[in-house]
This record gives C-alpha cells, structure tokens and sequence, in this order.
C-alpha cells in the first residue's frame, strides 16, 4: 500500500499542476504477485476497476505472456478491412502494388517492431497482400504471376520493391536488441538491465531460462546486429532499413532497371514491361501450357509460334510499329534480330539523365504496352487495328504523359 499511496500522490502532484484527471470509468489497475486482500484494499483506496491482461494499448494487445493466434485476429482484420474497401475501385497492377506498399505494410510494420510475428500470421498476412494485388479480391487466391519472394526485392534486382515480412520483422527485433546494448537512458531499457542483465555485458551474457519470451528473443536477437558489425554511425539510413538490407543480402542486379523504372510512362505500361521482362506475361505458349484451348500461331503476324522473344523483338507488327517510331524520333532503325540484341539495344539508347534518353525510355514502354493491348485485343475480342493506328496512339500518349519542356522537342517530330 504505501509504494502504491507514493505514485497515487505523485500522480495528484501532476494533475493539480497540469489540471489533467484521471478518467475513473476508463482507468483500471493490473495486478501481479498480489494476493486478493491487497488488492481489493488498493481498489478500494485508488477508486480504479480491476484489469485484466491482455489489454490493448496504442492499438496492440499487452500481454505478460506470448500472444496467441487468436490475439493477432485484429491485425488480420484491419488488413483485410482496408483491402474491402479498395476491392470497389479499378486499379491497375501498380495502383495495387502502391496500396499494398504504403498502407498494408504501414500498418504490420507497427506490430512488427514491437513483437515477434508468428510464421502463420505472417504467411496469411502475405496471402492477402499477394491476392490482392494480381487479383485485386479480399480473399485468399492461388493466383499468381511471380513469385512473392521476388516481387519483395528492391527494383534493382528486378522486384517491385515491397517488404519482405519476415526478413523486415528480423531486422526490427534486432534494432530494438541494439537498443538494448546501446541506450540504456530509455525506460524500459533500464528495467531490462536492472531485472535480467544486471551488470553483465549483454553482447556476451548467456541466457536464462527465467527470462520471458520477448526477452529471450532480444538476446537471440544479438547475433545479428553482432555477425554485420552494425553501428548507428556507420550508415545514414534508418538503422531497422540497414539491418534489412544486409539481411537481404546482394543480390543480382538487372541490366534494365534504370530503363524501365525511370521513366514517365502510365502504371500499366510499367507493369506489363516487368512482366515482360520477368518473362511472365502468359503468352501463348504459357496459355497452352496451363490446358488453355488457344491458337498458338501469333496474332500479330500469323507466321510462327508465339513467344515472349518473338512478340516483342521477332515479330513483323513489332518490327513494322518501330520503324514508324523510329522515324517519327529521327533515330536510325533498329537492327536487332533477337531478343538479346533488341534488350541490349534498349538499354544502350535508354541510358542516361538527358531529355533524349528519358524520351526513349518513355516510348519504349507504352510500345509495349500496345503491343501488348493489340495482341489481347486480336485473341480475346477479335478486333485489330493498323500499324499506323497503334503508332499515333503511343505518340498520342507519349506527347500527353511528357514534361513540357520535352513536348517541345517531339513537337519537331513528324510521324
């Protein structure tokens, strides 16, 4: 009683200061170690309710042991909630992609600094995220053009640049072990020192089987921050964004990162040249592949099998539509005759800061994504359209998408 008498008159000493009160009716008191007479005494006096663990706090359940599965339901919901909600509208792939990136993840990566995510709330977190963005449903899907772990990489490797949960969930428990071993003025650190390390040095202390779960996983945790040699001073990046990356480790970087990322072309035509050049739009081949009942003679020109390589490199359509570009940018006429040189030729001409090499770049991907749309259009509608029609209309939606410093440069062109 008299600890309890000592905070109950600092806590006076502050409202009387401040003119802030305790609200009665939404204030309680959590009890542990106990026994039942000293608390009813303690109710009694405070005039608060009696509490009962897990609560949720800030939005996230405390709880003096590990959460269940059945705990973590209100994350699963909110998600799921959010994606409800977004199910209305026609977004394309990158409207999807962006949701997924900024909201979605915004909302778990607060729970993921604080706890360690079970695996199967994790993989059910990915399962929707996953659904919605090739699917665009609120329901768990099979659906999939790439797999989840490569769109999770940055887009220099050739991913779309989402956060790995789990990796990104590693790395926060082992900034907050950091923490541990570096910032003993916080609270909470301090309670952790004088409780369980109590005077030994957290780097190399062994651990104890009385320690609590979340504790037990801070000094797992250890490893690490320890294996990278990591320092707050040696990077100027968050230090949960530095960890991440050095788990993720170095990946192959792709040669047409720079052409298809920065470029001013619409969402979709982003999306279909990764596809692309992911080698995972369904072709024809792909279609006939998964028991789909379709020609597998190209649309286009009629003449040989269709194929990611033969769309857009080999085929007549392809070749005739950027001839017609070509002329129209006053640029000599491509004379690749694969897809390798035709990969190698649009990087080497999309390289670069300069108005001509963003103009390229732009060109290039809403090309493709009108091939693309005209060989939907030819297989699935039956309808198609002239080469000199398709070339107005990515001109028409080069000039419209252009800053307008470059809208004067292809002002001189003529197509």
């Amino acid at each position: 009683m008299a600890s309890t008498e000592a905070i109950n008159q600092c806590f006076s000493v502050f409202s009387l200061t401040s003119g802030l009160q305790a609200n009665l009716e939404k204030s309680s008191v959590y009890f542990g170690g106990v026994n039942q007479t000293v608390q009813d005494n303690i109710l009694q006096h405070l005039g608060y309710t009696h509490g009962e663990l897990p609560f949720r706090y800030l939005g996230i359940p405390l709880s003096s042991k590990k959460l269940s599965l059945l705990q973590w339901k209100p994350l699963i919901e909110k998600m799921v909630g959010r994606i409800s909600t977004w199910t209305v509208r026609k977004l394309s792939y990158a409207g999807r992609v962006q949701l997924v990136q900024s909201v979605l993840f915004g909302i778990q990566a607060y729970w993921a600094q604080i706890f360690v995510l079970p695996t199967k709330v994790m993989k059910t977190i990915e399962a929707h995220c996953r659904s919605y963005v090739w699917s665009g449903v609120n329901t768990i899907t099979k659906r999939a053009l790439v797999a989840w772990d490569k769109v999770c990489t940055p887009k220099s490797v050739g991913g779309l640049n989402l956060i790995n949960l789990k990796i990104w969930n590693r790395a926060a428990i082992a900034k907050n072990s950091w923490d541990v071993a570096h910032k003993e003025d916080k609270l909470w650190i301090r309670w952790i020192h004088t409780y369980y390390i109590k005077e030994q040095n957290f780097d190399t202390m062994p651990m104890s089987q009385q320690v609590c779960w979340m504790v037990r996983k801070l000094l797992e945790a250890r490893s690490v921050w320890i294996q990278h040699s990591i320092s707050h001073s040696s990077t100027k990046q968050s230090l949960i964004t530095h960890i991440y990356l050095q788990l993720l480790g170095n990946l192959p970087r792709t040669p047409w990162k720079t052409m298809m990322f920065r470029n001013m072309a619409r969402p979709k035509a982003i999306i279909t040249m990764w596809l692309m050049l992911q080698e995972r739009l369904p072709t024809v081949d792909r279609l006939i592949d998964w028991g789909i009942n379709v020609d597998p003679v190209c649309s286009l020109c009629s003449s040989t099998q269709e194929t990611r390589d033969h769309l857009f490199a080999d085929c007549a359509l392809t070749k005739q539509l950027w001839n017609k570009l070509l002329k129209w940018m006053n640029r000599p006429r491509c004379t690749a005759q694969s897809w390798d040189q035709m990969l190698h030729w649009v990087i080497v001409n999309g390289r670069g800061k300069s108005s001509a090499a963003l103009l390229f770049r732009l060109i290039y991907a809403e090309a493709c994504h009108a091939i693309w749309m005209e060989r939907n259009q030819r297989i699935f509608e039956h309808k198609s359209r002239s080469v000199e029609v398709i070339a107005r209309e990515v001109a028409y939606m080069c000039a419209m998408r252009a800053p307008t410093r470059m809208q004067l440069m292809m002002h001189a062109w003529h197509m």
